[in-house]
Order: C-alpha cells, then structure tokens, then sequence
C-alpha cells in the first residue's frame, strides 16, 4: 500500500476554545518608547484611578491617594509624563504605604515638550487601608511634573495567572489537524494516531561550566532538560589569554564538542566585559595602540575560532554600568567592537547583555528607557546588534514591573532574551524555587522573549546564586520547579483516533514533531514542523 504526505497550511483562526477565558480583565500590553505631543488614552480606562484623588499642589511630586489596596495581589500603574526644564530627567514612581514604602515601581527618563510613558507596577506583601503614590525625581532635582493619562489595574492571581496562559496559547501554542485519507481522498475514521513532540522550538537553558567535561551524570542531566546553554567563565577574556599572547582554547573547544554533538544551541559570553575587575590584568596596564592592538587581536582570534558555533554574541558586557574601553579608547570603542564582530561572524546575533534592567528599577544606570537609548545611539551609530540580553538576577520579583519592561522593550521590535536568571541566595532553597517560578512564567508568557538561560552551572563549589541540584543530581527545589515547568510546557506524547472526517486535532507547544499513523495492516512514520502562527497547521496523510 503506498503512502505519501503533504503539507499545506489552512488559514483559519483557531478556535476560542483553544484559548483561555475567564471573568476579568485583559491585561493590556501597550507600551511606547518614543516621547509623543500628546498622551495616549489612559489603559483600562484608569482603572482604579478612573476618579482618582490627586495632590497637584506639589508640583514637583504630584501623587495619588490609594484606598484599600490588598496583598498579593498584581497592580499595574501607567502614567504619561512631561517636564518644563530642557534637560531630560529621570522621573520615579513609588508607593507608601502604612507597613512600608515601595521605592520604585516603574520609572521613565522625561523630556520636554513632549510626553514620556512611564509603566511597571507593584504587589504589597500586606494590605494598606491608605497609601500614596507619588511621581517624582529622585536626584532631588527641582523640576516641575505634569502627569496625564494615569492608570492603575489590579489582577488577582488568579486573573493574573489566567492571562499568563493565555499569552501562552496564543504565542508558544498552535494547532494541528492531521488527515488520515485513503488514495482517493477520503477520509479514514478510527486511523490510530501517535504524536510527539521531539525538539522544542523555544530555548530554554542554562550556564554550565568546565565540570560538565568527563562527567556523564552532569552531561545526562543537562541534555535530558536543556536545548540551549551558556559558557560561565570559560569563553571570557582572562579564561583564554591570562597572559598576553599565551591563548588557550582547551577547555572552551572540548565544550563546544560537548553542545554541539547534543545538538544543544549556545551564546558567546562575552567578547569583552567593561567591568575592570574582570579584565585581564595586563590589559589593564595597556594604552593607545597596545590597547587597540589587544582587542583587535581578541575579537580575531576568538570570532574566527568559532565562527557560527555560538547563536548570540555578548560584545561589551554590561556596558551601561562600566565603560573601561570606551575611556581608554573613545567614545566610539563600542561601535569599532560590534563591527568587527560582525564582520567576523555575520550569521551570530549581537547582544546587548544588562543586569537590573528587569530586576529592579531602583538601578538609575540601567532603567528601561536607558537600556532603550542606548540601543538607539549604536544602531544611529552603525552597529548592526539584533538582540536584547537581559541578565536577570532577581531579588524578589516584580511581575508587574517586570512585565511593564518587557512591554516596552518589545516595542524595539528585537528578539528579548533572559540570558542569567536566577534568585538571590539570601533566601531560602524553597523560597528560591517560589520566586524562580514567578520569574520563569513572566518571561515564558511573554511573546517578546524568545530564550531563557538559567545562570545555575555547577561548578566546584556550588553555583553563582541558585543551584538546580545537590552533588549527586538530585533536584533541589529550583530543580523541581524547573522540571514541572518543562513538563508543563511540552506536548509530550500523544494517542488518539481519527473522527469520522477522518481527522485528528492537538493543540500543541511550537517544535518539530514526530508523527506515526496506522490504519489497517499499514504504518506510516514521518514529522513535520511547527512554527509560529495563527492559522491552524494542516497535516496531511495518504495512506
């Protein structure tokens, strides 16, 4: 009995069904970054401050009056903002209430003569019968503030989680239709159908270290969870040259053999990092020519090397925070790296890779509207840099602000990745695993975020922050969390029968898929892909 297959796409929207609904509000992801003549509408109509209670007698710190706020519940704040000085500055939001203040909850870099977007939120640990928001810059400035377009959206987390499902459905998710048929076309009722889901379409990671090398119970644990990975220390510049002209690229090589013979994608980290504590030391001692002789000959022989091993590149590292080159070498240091490292390796995406941009919004170096403006100077510049590298290394979380971030650094239009997630080790192992948790589901249900790398390598010692694991590669709580959380994001394996049209239909994770169809005395093995995509994904089979 011959058999033979065809793929076509259907274009029709998949059914409501298929998406989550529930009683409450949607939660609105509009965002901007560009500063406006004029304020957008406020989102959800102001919510709660629809009729709000404002003291503009400040005007250099006009705030709000919140009544009955409750614990544990998300609040999503937006504000538009404008200051009358010509200098653009930070403007702050924070929350006091009766138990405590809320230093930050979203932040915004104001300008005059137009108006900025201010977004990100709060949740209280207890609830306050009064509390006062306040609008204000936090350099003690005297600037004058108008505000306009004020909203404030509680979600409790049951809504809250319900929409993090359905981002989930709608951006991770598609369906499938498979049609069992015989050589005349039609349709086979009570064709058994087995489906699996055999790779993953969205990377999901984490660091590992030179420990992994010759330890089969490490290999095994990572490539039985992870498709993607990062190299902690061991691709940085102290790693492989620790002295001039002496470059060592054993451990790195025997790495690189390691992901890729597992088929596991991996990021460069990093081609140069500004924080002079890690630095070589005798680069630190080199000026003018010597010093523009040494990270030339570092991007050469590291880019060349690898070339099209590693997907991303971190080029400067956490340059919002520290600007060694860009002192010793020019303002225009930064953009000479990201050339020549495009130029050696055209296929790798250039990241930006920040820390407190998500975290926090207390850090006035890496606010969102900084990160923003920064990326903007080098793509004016030249820089050909196609990624948002977001470290994540979490205190405890801010889902609202948190989401508001992702919100507007969405609107660049660039593939956002969560490049070093972890959670403080100032907590507990089991309060770790909590917090984990909220962060990973943040950053999964956001359709901008196209990766997320763990910072748990298991080096001799334990790990950075957070482990996974114990010695012996029995989970810890973080460990647990992350093993239902990629339970719970996988299709897994499949069984089922054809209808009476002779169709089967799955709503499934993006990935590639293998398929098995039996109808009578004949099988027939295949896959098929899974892309992103709103149409439904016609499978066809003839058998």
């Amino acid at each position: 009995m011959g058999v033979f297959i065809l793929f076509f796409l259907q274009f029709f929207f998949i059914s409501p069904l298929l998406v989550s609904s529930f009683d409450g509000p949607l939660y609105d992801s509009s965002a901007y970054t560009e500063c406006k003549l004029q304020p957008e509408k406020p989102l959800y109509n102001g919510g709660i401050l629809n009729n709000p209670l404002v003291n503009r007698d400040r005007i250099n710190s006009p705030s709000f009056v919140l009544q009955n706020l409750q614990n544990a519940t998300k609040y999503c704040f937006s504000i538009w903002i404008k200051i009358n000085e010509p200098e653009p500055a930070l403007v702050r939001a924070s929350v006091v209430t009766e138990a405590t203040t809320l230093k930050c909850i979203g932040t915004v870099i104001a300008k005059e003569g137009c108006w900025s977007f201010l977004k990100g939120g709060f949740v209280l640990s207890s609830p306050s019968n009064l509390s006062t928001l306040y609008i204000q810059n936090p350099d003690g400035r005297n600037i004058s503030i108008e505000i306009a377009s004020a909203s404030l959206q509680p979600f409790t987390d049951q809504q809250w989680r319900l929409n993090q499902d359905t981002k989930i459905n709608q951006a991770r998710k598609r369906a499938v239709n498979i049609h069992i048929s015989d050589k005349k076309g039609i349709g086979l009722k009570g064709a058994g159908v087995r489906v699996e889901l055999v790779s993953k379409d969205f990377p999901f990671g984490s660091a590992i270290a030179s420990t992994i090398l010759g330890n089969p119970l490490y290999q095994k644990w990572f490539v039985e969870r992870f498709n993607a990975a990062v190299f902690e220390n061991e691709l940085k510049w102290d790693a492989t040259e620790h002295t001039q002209g002496q470059l060592n690229y054993t451990i790195p090589d025997q790495m690189v053999e390691f992901v890729r013979s597992n088929q596991i994608m991996a990021r460069g980290h990093n081609i140069f990092w500004e924080n002079p504590k890690y630095i070589p030391k005798w680069v630190l001692n080199l000026t003018g020519s010597d010093l523009e002789s040494a990270v030339e000959s570092r991007i050469e022989s590291l880019m060349n090397k690898y070339k099209e091993e590693f997907i991303h590149w971190d080029v400067s590292n956490e340059m919002l925070h520290y600007d060694f080159y860009e002192k010793n070498l020019g303002p225009n240091a930064t953009l000479r790296f990201f050339g020549s490292a495009h130029r050696a390796d055209p296929l790798a995406t250039l990241f930006m890779n920040e820390f407190n941009v998500v975290e926090t919004c207390m850090d006035a170096d890496s606010t969102v509207d900084t990160y923003v403006s920064r990326m903007r100077e080098l793509k004016m510049g030249g820089v050909s840099m196609d990624g948002i590298g977001l470290q994540g290394h979490f205190d405890v979380p801010n889902s609202p602000l948190m989401r508001g971030v992702l919100d507007k650094l969405a609107t660049l239009g660039l593939p956002i990745w969560l490049t070093e997630v972890d959670i403080s080790n100032k907590f507990n192992k089991e309060t770790q695993a909590i917090y984990l948790e909220e962060v990973l589901r943040e950053g999964f249900s956001h359709p901008a975020v196209d990766g997320i790398i763990l910072w748990t390598a298991l080096r001799r010692g334990g790990c950075y922050q957070m482990c996974l694991t114990d010695g012996d590669f029995n989970n810890l709580p973080a460990g647990e969390t992350v093993d239902n959380l990629l339970k719970e994001w996988d299709t897994g394996i499949l069984n089922g029968q054809t209808d009476e049209h002779g169709s089967y239909t799955f709503f499934g994770f993006l990935g590639e898929y293998k398929v098995t169809a039996k109808y009578g005395n004949a099988t027939f093995d295949s896959t098929f892909s899974l892309p992103r995509g709103k149409e439904t994904k016609q499978f066809n089979i003839q058998m």
